[in-house]
């Protein structure tokens, strides 16, 4: 007896997959090999089988594999059979994947088995079906993944796209000029801030990003409160109120009246003169001297402020635009050349090679006319006449700050109805007349009180 083996590859239609169908029969010894019993050709959805000599194919009858019945469209493979010389029948059942076989045969002597090409010894199958037969897929991407990879590239795009747009937007309303309904002062068209503000990399932008910070209405207030206090401390320390002394410079009192001074010059001569009014009228002396030549309505030829800056307020003043967009502008100007001209003028030291020193001598060569006469002989002149030029340098660095804010401050001499007919204004209010972005205030806001010489009526 002999085992005879024969592998015959098929591809059943409508399946990719391509098996192996292994015949294994015993032979007696007495009889010839026999020939394979089918020739299978044809692939991918035509499939011939073609009957050796000696062998037949029966045609498929329907079968329920799994239980199921033979309407769910599950049918059985055709059957090979064959008879040898002993009498002994050969039969080996097709099957496709999904679907079962039974060989029918007279002398069950030989079994058969489907196998994929793909894996011969696969240890994994169904029970009911036998070995799993994989399938190869030509693509190796589904349906589904495809469906999805189409939506996110969609949603990708759409994203991309709305973020140019916004971009795009973004940069165009930046380089479109504001739009004013105001009508354009001598062909400049004034800018609403509130709707766009300066590219921070344009030179507006770069000015008003360098721009130093407004100082502190605090510190502005300090400055004139120690200034008072200087002023007092001086007078106090250097000047008598006997009743011998000196007359008054009527040509020197008539430098130290110059500008629109609240009081008649004979009048302040008067106090002067007098024991019992003598402080009180040298204290105004200082001050007014001090105070209205750091104001920006002082003439440049008695202004502590810089020269330049001196000369171009009494230009800007004399204007007949009092505006809002004109202050707007004089706000920036003040702002700007302030930090321009900061490293020449903003050190607390100052020099005679200061541009300002000229009119600080000339007035404190006048202011020390008038008051000298009534100076205590038991102190140091020098150092008196010392002391009384710090004050006036004191009082030109504080015009220099006022004039370097955006806000516009100016000073009250005004003496109110309400102090009486005896009152007479000794240091005047600091008030605020516009806010930082150049507006005028419909009140000016007082940041410094006056201080106030009362029970003078007998000599007003």
């Amino acid at each position: 007896m002999s085992t005879i083996t024969s592998n015959i590859a098929v591809t059943p239609p409508n399946d990719p997959a391509n098996y192996v169908v292994t015949l294994t029969a015993i032979k007696p010894p007495s009889l010839p090999t026999p020939a394979p019993p089918v020739t299978v050709t044809g692939n991918r959805g035509l499939t011939v089988i073609t009957p050796s000599p000696g062998f037949s194919i029966s045609p498929p009858t329907p079968s329920a594999p799994n239980g199921q019945s033979a309407s769910s469209g599950s049918t059985s493979s055709p059957s090979i059979s064959s008879t040898d010389g002993a009498g002994s029948s050969i039969a080996s059942g097709l099957s496709g994947p999904g679907t079962t076989s039974a060989p029918t045969t007279r002398n069950p002597v030989s079994t058969s088995s489907i196998q994929n090409t793909s894996s011969r010894n696969s240890t994994s199958s169904n029970p009911a079906t036998g070995p799993a037969a994989p399938r190869k897929d030509s693509n190796p991407i589904s349906s589904g993944a495809a469906a999805g990879i189409g939506v996110g590239c969609a949603i990708a795009g759409a994203l991309i796209a709305a973020a140019l747009f916004a971009l795009l937007y973004r940069r165009r309303r930046r380089r479109r000029p504001a739009r004013s309904d105001a009508i354009p002062l001598n062909g400049f068209s004034p800018v609403d801030k509130s709707v766009s503000s300066p590219d921070p990399s344009s030179p507006a932008g770069m000015i008003e990003r360098n721009l130093p910070q407004p100082v502190e209405d605090q510190a502005l207030g300090g400055e004139m409160s120690r200034l008072r206090t200087a002023i007092k401390n001086h007078v106090q320390s250097y000047y008598h109120t006997n009743s011998t002394g000196g007359t008054v410079d009527q040509v020197a009192l008539a430098s130290v009246a110059a500008g629109n001074m609240p009081l008649i010059a004979s009048t302040l001569g008067s106090l002067l003169s007098n024991p019992a009014t003598r402080i009180v009228a040298i204290r105004f002396c200082i001050t007014w001297t001090t105070i209205s030549r750091i104001d920006q309505n002082c003439e440049p030829s008695l202004s502590f402020l810089p020269p330049e800056v001196a000369s171009c307020l009494t230009s800007i003043n004399g204007s007949k635009e009092d505006t809002n967009t004109g202050m707007a502008f004089a706000s920036r100007w003040r702002a700007v050349t302030a930090t321009l001209l900061r490293d020449q003028y903003s050190s607390n030291s100052l020099t005679s090679s200061d541009p300002r020193h000229a009119n600080i001598s000339t007035a404190l060569k006048a202011l020390d006319s008038v008051v000298r006469p009534f100076a205590n002989q038991q102190r140091d002149d020098r150092d008196r006449v010392q002391k009384l030029e710090e004050i006036l340098k004191r009082g030109a660095r504080f015009g220099f700050l006022l004039f370097s804010q955006p806000s516009l401050w100016d000073f009250d001499w005004n003496t109110p109805s309400s102090a009486g007919r005896g009152a007479l204004v000794i240091s005047p209010a600091l008030v605020q007349a516009g806010d930082e972005n150049g507006r005028k205030l419909p009140r000016p806001r007082v940041l410094e009180q006056q201080e106030l010489a009362l029970g003078l009526e007998s000599y007003l």
